[in-house]
């Protein structure tokens, strides 16, 4: 016997609500095996379920079910076993799910682009999504036109010929919500077909040489300013979307460039103070839900972590190329927007396996989250949305771990753990060192870069060198009761105490071994 997965039911679970995770077990039953389940908070094991297994009783796949505190955001680890009679474990596998007020305290935010008619594999595609902790769904170029969000019929056609069905976006939304997750609509703020561009000249958006901008050929753009006709008409758009369909928000796009335009009387348009000013109006109209608004190329960053968005949205390119500018854009966006839950657009080839995997350690270790999974399990790999690439089954596990290994550590690397500045930390050349805090704990997030000249993210990457006794320093002013270290390039990814001395504030540690990824946790001691 053995077990081939065990998986939560949900993308994320609320407070008080029954949590259900399910064991799939192969093999024949030929004398009574246990098959228990232990839960872990952080260091902690809580709690354990047992469920036997006898040839009468044999079940393929085994639900363990148990009530979520009502403490949130948390995460929680899991570890399934099969005991034989004899008490010795037979097999073992790991999973993990967290408890959360809202998705957007924690987004893990994957995509969905296929909503063609009579499509008939949505709860496989969710369910899947839901296996790596996805907790919210973009669903991308989903409407009619970019000036007509609904459909005039239930059945029909997009700007780029793609046979679509109003009937499978709202099944497709349902589904999302039957596994916890939020389903987010595409649109773009100042994006209108060439028809209605060419019908509305007044409303357009014009270069300093008064000549009307136009992208990729299919779209015009409008003037998006306070008030004009085109953004009242966009937020009407909106208005009948949230109202016609039971989407959870708004994804609201922009394109990076112009960054400068002029309405049709010659005045210049202030772009930045445009956007904020929308995303304002969207949250007074539509309180209960959540706004999104892309910073393409990272701009305009200054403006957008002031708007009362839900979470910060960036989209890197170049010439922020170099994985040193991820890591100061993620933690630029955390610390200037007051802490809010940050997530990274990242386009990366699914060829290139240890770009995805250095580019999701680092922003997971800032408190940051990036939309790399979508469609079929598929990657995200283009801006546009629908090229998306299928992953090798070793880059799919090792993401699955990743997953699993944010989740179950939320605390620690979720948005709500502070982000400090690292002061002090003597590490070996090519480590990289970040600091996180929350209530009892301090961790370091430690990546590893060596053998890697600063890489780039738009260049194939190769394996950074392993290391072995890692040498690591560095002042803690409060008392520690342990210290801890995990790692999701660990088959098991739980927290091993780990040695450690203290000379007045000065500790010292040595980490057995970092191949990409690692945390160290210090467990300190408190009032309570």
């Amino acid at each position: 016997m053995r077990i081939i997965q065990l998986v939560p039911a949900k993308g994320a679970f609320t407070p008080g609500e029954i949590i259900r995770l399910v064991a799939e077990v192969a093999g024949e039953v030929l004398e009574p095996t246990v098959i228990q389940l232990s839960i872990y908070h952080l260091a902690q094991e809580i709690d354990t379920i047992k469920i036997v297994l006898t040839p009468e009783n044999r079940a393929t796949n085994i639900t363990f079910e148990w009530q979520a505190p009502l403490a949130a955001p948390c995460g929680y680890g899991v570890i399934a076993k099969l005991i034989d009679r004899s008490g010795q474990a037979i097999d073992s596998i790991s999973s993990a799910f967290d408890v959360l007020t809202d998705w957007t305290t924690f987004p893990r935010y994957g995509f969905l682009t296929d909503f063609s008619p009579n499509r008939t594999d949505l709860q496989e595609t969710v369910a899947a999504l839901a296996q790596f902790h996805i907790n919210g769904l973009q669903f991308y170029d989903w409407q009619y036109r970019h000036d007509q969000l609904l459909p005039p019929q239930p059945e029909y056609i997009d700007p780029l010929g793609r046979s679509l069905s109003l009937d499978t976006i709202r099944k497709f939304i349902d589904t999302a919500h039957k596994y916890g997750i939020a389903a987010m609509p595409y649109l773009a703020v100042y994006a209108a077909s060439i028809e209605f561009w060419r019908a509305h000249p007044g409303w357009a958006l014009y270069d300093a040489n008064d000549q009307p901008i136009t992208f990729e050929s299919f779209l015009g753009l409008m003037d998006p300013s306070p008030d004009s006709p085109w953004s009242n008409h966009l937020l009407g758009q909106c208005r009948e979307v949230l109202r016609g369909l039971p989407f959870d928000g708004l994804h609201v796009d922009q394109y990076g460039d112009p960054k400068t335009g002029f309405n049709a009387n010659g005045d210049l348009v202030d772009l930045p103070n445009a956007f904020v000013d929308f995303i304002q109006k969207l949250k007074v109209s539509h309180p209960r839900a959540a706004v999104v608004f892309n910073a393409v190329g990272n701009w305009p960053i200054e403006e957008l972590v002031t708007a009362p968005q839900d979470f910060v949205y960036i989209e890197i390119w170049p010439p922020d190329v170099y994985f040193r500018d991820v890591w100061r854009i993620v933690a630029n966006a955390r610390a200037s927007s007051g802490g809010k839950p940050v997530v990274i657009a990242l386009y990366l080839s699914a060829s290139h396996p240890e770009n995805v995997r250095l580019a999701d350690a680092l922003i997971f270790s800032l408190g940051g989250s990036r939309i790399e999974l979508g469609e079929h399990v598929r990657l995200l790999a283009d801006p546009y949305f629908p090229k998306h690439q299928a992953l090798s089954p070793d880059l799919t596990n090792i993401l699955r771990r990743y997953y699993d290994f944010l989740v179950r550590y939320g605390e620690f690397l979720g948005p709500t753990a502070d982000l400090l500045e690292n002061v002090g930390v003597k590490a070996p050349p090519h480590v990289w060192v970040s600091i996180r805090s929350c209530p009892g704990w301090l961790v370091l997030s430690v990546i590893n870069l060596s053998g890697l000249v600063d890489p780039r993210w738009d260049e194939e990457q190769s394996s950074p060198t392993p290391l072995t006794d890692i040498f690591l320093q560095g002042i803690v002013s409060q008392t520690i009761r342990q210290v801890w270290w995990a790692s999701p390039d660990l088959p098991d990814i739980s927290l091993f105490p780990l040695h450690w001395t203290k000379n007045h504030l000065t500790v010292s540690i040595t980490l057995p071994e970092l191949d990409h990824w690692a945390i160290i946790a210090f467990e300190l001691e408190t009032s309570e």
